[in-house]
């Protein structure tokens, strides 16, 4: 009768435990989940940063210099290429009577 309880025993211990492992795996999964869900959030944040500053750019020369500034600091070999090889050029303010200048935006003009 003892090896009967035993193993009744044994199986509930085995069972809990299948349960705590599959509880571990969930948790895994869920903290995973939400890694991925946060990364994606902040590459869109910096997508959306990035094309602003670009559209910015057109318009304002003080953005064009802060792009200027920005590819001057890169220090990864694989970031530099990522402009150099590729034809990037920074952005610049046409000239003409519809460009926001500094002088524009703080008289009011």
């Amino acid at each position: 009768m003892s090896d009967t309880v035993q193993h009744k025993k044994s199986a509930k211990i085995l069972a809990a435990e299948e349960r705590l492992e599959q509880a571990k795996r969930a948790l895994r999964d869920a903290k995973q989940a939400e890694s991925r869900q946060q990364k994606k959030i902040a590459d869109r944040q910096k997508i959306i940063l990035g094309a602003t500053l670009l559209n910015l750019a057109e318009r304002d020369e003080r953005f064009s210099l802060v792009i200027d500034e920005l590819l001057n600091h890169l220090t990864r070999e694989q970031d530099v290429r990522a402009f150099r090889d590729h034809g990037f050029v920074t952005p610049r303010p046409v000239n003409d009577h519809n460009s926001t200048t500094a002088e524009g935006l703080h008289t009011g003009t």
